[in-house]
């Protein structure tokens, strides 16, 4: 995140028919005039058109090689997924008639289009009335609303702000108006560092190193924190970050350089700039947790164009939570850097060299970040993954689950949509679907300013036969349904996946862990919001499951049973 936290009727047309009579005289001439008497006609009574009523396709097999006998039978001991999808326009209902399903468990998923639907009546069987607990990391990050605001702020400049005080581009050659690159900064010295709050820090510089490709890495302590942040700690992060095959070397080989050529002119030198770890105390509130990092691309433009500037390619991690939280607050730190250095490099990749309109979404920005953390997971603790261990989690638990949220309106940890753990259950399954190389194709492709059309052209080359709606449909029945890895049918689950020399964990729905904490909804909902989902589990089905459930238009009706 951008500001990383640990861790929410048709209507009948009636027709009028009015009929009208004709009169015609006729004369001519010399002939005598004739007389003619109207003859009464009888006619049928009119009976007013009454519109066809909607009919959906009907229920059959949505999975290759799995239990989904036909559109009406289950067979064997494996999923079977079956769906249905209404395109008619309006409401319609689905009759469901399922054989061999004794003993099985059933689930009803609705996934919606990009349309907000009005949900039908729905009997519940299970009701989930108490909330979840989040995973403890994410418990950690809920912080307050002037944080929350700070972030969207962040993430909003970093995706447009910056551009007015840019400059613009230089017609000139580089050469002869950019600015100087900067002087290397040797240990113990000494800076000012603007922060979130508007108070300037004194911090020094207490290590560095050279990364693989000789970039400097800086790590910098707050001067009033350094008793606090001691040697070990700031050794563990910069062995983290630079070292052959760490974090820094993670992300140039998913996305490229961090920082470069560029033709604005008020922006920090192209070449030779190092990356800057600074280490402040972010809210002195004596507490791990809350925000615990952030990139800001305000420090990439020259303070000559923002006052405000450190003019330095920098990231910036919370000293509490470095000291508070021990072991658990050293382990997020090390996924905030390859979350927040995902940040900064989409900042420069896409705004800078693309052009700001080529700047994700929020809600996409968001993604390839907990994506990279992903990726990354494995290589910083082999024991932890952030979308195993806590997205997905997350999506499950918070409130009553975070299945009808609108994957498109980010909302941060939001009261009745946890936006983080939405994108990070997405991305993680898009992961180990995909792969890196339609990882590396996303975080590149400019051929489209619009976040969803680069997204769904990016699964398009990955898997022509599918796109965007096709594999939030997979992800929705996979997650929703709880289904178990050892029998997803091709193309459902969260299999593991070794790429590119990244190691992908299998994430298993079915486990303990989840069903524990999986809230299902307590109430029908009001609405289906768009891309949102919304299941209703069957329990004591008979050896058929039989139902007729009213679908709204655009959506999709699925059914799960193992």
């Amino acid at each position: 995140m951008t500001g990383t936290t640990f861790r929410r009727r048709a209507g009948l047309l009636a027709a009028w028919l009015a009929a009208a009579s004709v009169a015609a005289c006729g004369g001519g001439g010399d002939a005598p005039a004739t007389s003619q008497t109207a003859v009464p006609t009888s006619s049928a009574p009119v009976v007013p058109s009454v519109p066809a009523v909607p009919v959906m396709p009907a229920l059959a097999p949505a999975c290759g090689g799995c239990s989904a006998a036909d559109g009406s039978n289950y067979s064997g001991s494996g999923v079977g997924v079956w769906s249905a999808s209404n395109t008619t326009g309006a409401a319609a209902d689905l009759p469901i008639s399922i054989g061999g399903v004794s003993g099985k468990s059933v689930t009803l998923l609705y996934t919606n289009g990009a349309a907000e639907q009005a949900m039908p009546a729905l009997s519940l069987s299970v009701i989930q009335s108490e909330l979840a607990n989040l995973s403890i990391q994410s418990a950690e990050s809920l912080s307050s609303t002037q944080d929350e605001r700070t972030r969207r702020d962040i993430a909003e400049f970093n995706r447009a702000g910056w551009a007015a005080l840019a400059g613009g581009k230089r017609v000139a050659s580089f050469s002869e108006m950019a600015p100087p690159p900067p002087h290397a900064t040797a240990l113990n010295s000494t800076k000012t560092w603007y922060h979130t709050d508007g108070t300037r820090r004194l911090a020094t510089l207490t290590q560095q190193l050279p990364a693989s490709d000789g970039t400097v890495v800086n790590i910098w302590v707050e001067n009033a924190e350094a008793s606090n942040i001691g040697s070990p700690i700031v050794n563990e992060l910069l062995t983290s970050f630079a070292s052959a095959g760490g974090i820094y070397d993670m992300l140039t080989q998913v996305g490229g350089p961090l920082w470069g050529a560029h033709s604005y002119n008020n922006l920090i030198a192209a070449s030779s700039q190092p990356i800057d770890i600074v280490i402040l105390n972010f809210d002195k509130n004596g507490k791990a947790g809350g925000t615990v990092g952030y990139f800001w691309g305000l420090h990439n433009l020259t303070a000559a164009s923002d006052a405000r500037s450190n003019e330095s390619l920098s990231l910036y991690l919370d000293s509490e939570t470095l000291q508070l939280a021990g072991a658990a607050g050293m382990k997020a730190m090390k996924m905030t850097m390859a979350h927040e250095g995902m940040h900064m490099q989409n900042f420069y990749r896409r705004s800078v060299k693309a052009g700001q309109k080529y700047a994700f979404d929020t809600w996409l920005e968001e993604m390839s970040a907990m994506m990279m953390e992903d990726f990354a997971s494995y290589s910083i603790d082999s024991s932890y993954n952030a979308i195993r261990d806590v997205r997905f989690l997350d999506y499950l638990s918070q409130g009553n689950g975070n299945f009808n949220c609108n994957l498109l309106q980010f909302t941060g940890f939001g009261a009745t949509c946890e936006s983080y753990s939405v994108s990070g259950s997405f991305g993680g399954f898009l992961d180990r679907q995909l792969g890196l190389a339609f990882y590396k194709d996303l975080l590149n492709r400019t051929s489209s300013m619009d976040s969803k059309t680069v997204l769904d052209q990016a699964i398009k080359a990955a898997r022509p036969d599918s796109g965007f709606d096709q594999e939030l449909l997979r992800w929705t029945v996979t997650s929703n349904s709880l289904m178990p890895a050892a029998s997803s049918p091709a193309r459902y689950g969260y299999p593991a996946r070794v790429d590119g020399g990244f190691m992908l964990p299998l994430i298993d729905p079915d486990l303990a862990k989840y069903r524990s904490v999986r809230k299902l909804p307590s109430a029908v909902a009001v609405t289906l919001q768009p891309y949102g989902s919304f299941p209703v589990v069957r329990g004591n089905v008979g050896t058929t499951y039989s139902e007729t459930v009213r679908v709204p238009a655009g959506t999709t009706l699925s059914v799960v049973v193992y």
